[in-house]
């Protein structure tokens, strides 16, 4: 199997917390990845390699996460520049473990 790497950008909305706990909950019940991770402050955090792992979410954090306004893993306003090569093969090339 692979991983899963989720993460957050932008403004937060009343939903981008729920759609985080939905990954994860997905997974859990029916596992395609080995494990979830969120990068931490969106597309910075995956730059830096700054990870965690979301896989063992409880129940009880999961509900908590789906009704939590605002952005759990932190979000950025950094943008990718299409001439930027280096980002993007950081991106891919990022390191979770």
């Amino acid at each position: 199997m692979a991983n899963c790497l989720v993460a957050q950008s932008g403004g937060p909305t009343s939903v981008i917390n729920a759609t985080l706990a939905g990954v994860v909950k997905a997974n859990q019940l029916n596992q395609i990845y080995d494990t979830v991770y969120g990068g931490l402050n969106g597309i910075e955090g995956i730059l830096e390699e700054r990870f965690v792992d979301l896989s063992l979410m409880s129940e009880d954090e999961n509900r908590v996460l789906r009704q939590t306004p605002s952005s759990a893993l932190g979000s950025c306003r950094y943008k990718l520049k299409r001439d930027n090569v280096a980002d993007f093969v950081k991106l891919f090339e990022a390191n979770m473990l």
